[in-house]
């Protein structure tokens, strides 16, 4: 597992950006969505994020992203989608981490989880699934200098 000292989210995101991309050559949005969107493109929202224990020194996000895949038609959009989504399978669900410059940096991001499905007229959305692990943050504890120990038997 790799565990984020500060926020990975953006790489992670990024990296998935990168792949379906590599998958689906086509324009890709991050903000908001304009009026007139190319067809086919395909839109990233934030992710949405749920928190959880995971050990004694980490917590655990669980990200689930939601890409619409837009296209001429509900069956193209999907028919693309679900060409991604076998992507992401055909990889045992591992997408690789690349920097930003889109090198891969030797690191990889599991899916849990990845779905298809027809959304409105034109549109397909992927729901994207993955946990990452992060450090608590610890106390600045000063270092011991010096003690005295001293044992006896009884």
């Amino acid at each position: 597992m790799n565990f984020k000292g500060g926020d990975g989210l953006n790489d992670e995101v990024g990296s998935i950006m990168n792949f379906f991309y590599r998958v689906f050559p086509v324009q890709i949005y991050d903000r908001e969505i304009p009026i007139q969107i190319k067809t086919p493109s395909l839109y990233f929202p934030p992710p949405s994020v749920a928190d959880g224990n995971d050990t004694v020194s980490s917590y655990m996000k669980t990200y689930s992203l939601n890409v619409k895949v837009f296209h001429k038609d509900s069956q193209q959009a999907h028919d693309e989608a679900e060409k991604i989504a076998e992507a992401v399978r055909e990889r045992r669900s591992i997408i690789p981490l690349v920097d930003e410059t889109g090198t891969e940096t030797g690191k990889s991001l599991r899916i849990n989880r990845i779905e298809s499905r027809i959304s409105d007229k034109g549109v397909a959305v992927l729901v994207v699934q993955w946990n990452s692990r992060y450090w608590y943050k610890r106390d600045e504890n000063p270092d011991l200098q010096d003690f005295d120990f001293t044992s006896g038997v009884k």
